[in-house]
């Protein structure tokens, strides 16, 4: 009769792993922290600036429809007065195009010979307003081939510049990251083929 060989595990390690000195460090809200802090020269003060950082983030931690009321809950802010918060996009006046200008400094070196890899993607927004000036109807995506199905919505045009971190760190792959982001007006009055 044959036995059936035991494995015997020590009650106790030999050696003990150091116990953590703390909480481990935040890497990738420091990562966040380090982009955004750029922003401070696209707003005209830095009250404006920080109120935009703080919709950057909770913009991310937001679940669901990323509103202007639920970013504000989801930064903890749901009891504050929030006219100022809503003043961000209605009053202050800066340029959305220079928010990814940092992605492009940090980027563009990482770019060998001068060649900058840009993949564009649209994007369409479905709203139901009827007070939209911008929206407009359009071709659902998600409609089948054979039933074209309209939405009301606004269009946007979606770059994302590829870098290649695989050159500089053989276990990483290409990254992707949104170098500009523009709204597409509809084009009414066109030439048609005829």
């Amino acid at each position: 009769m044959a036995t059936i060989p035991t494995l015997s595990v020590p009650a106790t390690p030999a050696d003990p792993a150091p116990a953590p000195s703390g909480p481990p460090e935040p890497e990738l809200l420091l990562a966040f922290v380090a982009i955004v802090s750029a922003w401070n020269a696209v707003f005209p003060q830095g009250r404006t600036a920080l109120r935009a950082m703080r919709h950057a983030l909770g913009s991310l931690l937001c679940a669901g429809r990323r509103t202007i009321t639920r970013i504000l809950w989801a930064c903890g802010l749901e009891q504050a007065p929030f006219a100022a918060e809503y003043h961000l996009f209605a009053r202050s006046v800066w340029e959305e195009q220079a928010l990814f200008d940092p992605i492009w400094r940090e980027a563009l070196p990482l770019c060998p010979h001068n060649v900058v890899g840009v993949a564009l993607d649209d994007t369409r927004l479905a709203k139901s307003g009827r007070c939209i000036k911008q929206a407009f109807y359009q071709r659902d995506p998600l409609s089948p081939p054979f039933h074209v199905n309209l939405m009301l919505g606004l269009r946007f045009l979606q770059a994302s510049l590829l870098v290649p971190s695989h050159r500089i760190d053989a276990r990483a792959g290409a990254r992707s990251r949104p170098a500009g982001m523009r709204r597409i007006d509809p084009c009414f009055g066109r030439c048609r083929r005829g």
